[in-house]
């Protein structure tokens, strides 16, 4: 009786963590460039079942395996590209390929695939409350809209007599390595390589989030939490009699 507190506890400890990650990325369905996630279990401490005799125990004849508990095991990032739709807005950027774009964030140095720049107080180009873009020469200072960016990331003034700046492109070989952050930025330990990959300007790649299968998760999860929760309590009055009316006996 006592196993299935262990099953149904970490079955309702899973689908409240299964939960928050479909949460957030019900939350991010607009942020342009966010990868969705994607919340995996795995099973805890496997032992082996053997049937055997009352009396002779020498002939045991293995029925299969069962686990005690389900427990955490990873969070699964979709690195698929979303929609790109234009948006005529002047620092909007988006990557035609694979790739990221570099923005000095209070963490460091964090990667993104949102290009929906705009220019801070100062003038340079910034990730709204991310952080400045690094350019391949450094932060990017323009302080004007009257611009142009052509597919190689090159900032021009509109008559191309000034350049700005070259917003920088990189990627990396393996992209499990990669941590998320906050706000859809991730970090990484080892060092990107240069990427040529294009960029098409006043356009923006959306989230590749599908809201409508967060939606049939998020449902299947609750009525999992639900089903688990119901049948604790079931365990719960059943060990209650054990002890207040088969105890007495």
């Amino acid at each position: 009786m006592f196993q299935g507190f262990y099953n149904l506890t970490s079955g309702i400890l899973t689908q409240t963590r299964n939960q928050n990650v479909i949460s957030n990325n019900m939350t991010n369905v607009s942020t342009p460039g966010f990868k969705s996630d994607r919340y995996m279990a795995t099973t805890f401490r496997e032992e082996l079942m053997y049937r055997s005799g009352n009396i002779d125990k020498d002939n045991q004849t293995q029925i299969g395996s069962m686990a005690m508990i389900r427990a955490s095991d990873e969070t699964v990032t979709n690195f698929e590209t979303g929609v790109v739709e234009p948006t005529n807005e002047p620092f909007d950027v988006a990557l035609r390929g694979d790739g990221f774009f570099m923005v000095q964030t209070q963490d460091g140095i964090g990667y993104t695939r949102d290009g929906s720049f705009t220019l801070d107080n100062e003038g340079y180009l910034t990730l709204p409350s991310v952080g400045r873009v690094v350019g391949r020469n450094g932060l990017i200072r323009i302080g004007t809209d009257k611009i142009t960016i052509d597919k190689n990331g090159r900032i021009r003034s509109e008559d191309g007599r000034t350049q700005y700046g070259q917003i920088a492109v990189v990627d990396f070989a393996n992209y499990d390595n990669l941590v998320k952050g906050g706000d859809g930025v991730f970090y990484a330990n080892e060092q990107p390589t240069a990427s040529n990959t294009e960029m098409l300007w006043k356009y923006l790649e959306r989230s590749n989030v599908n809201s409508v299968q967060e939606m049939v998760n998020m449902m299947s999860s609750q009525r999992a939490l639900q089903s688990a929760s119901q049948v604790l309590k079931m365990y719960d009055q059943i060990m209650g009699k054990a002890v207040t009316e088969i105890g007495k006996v």
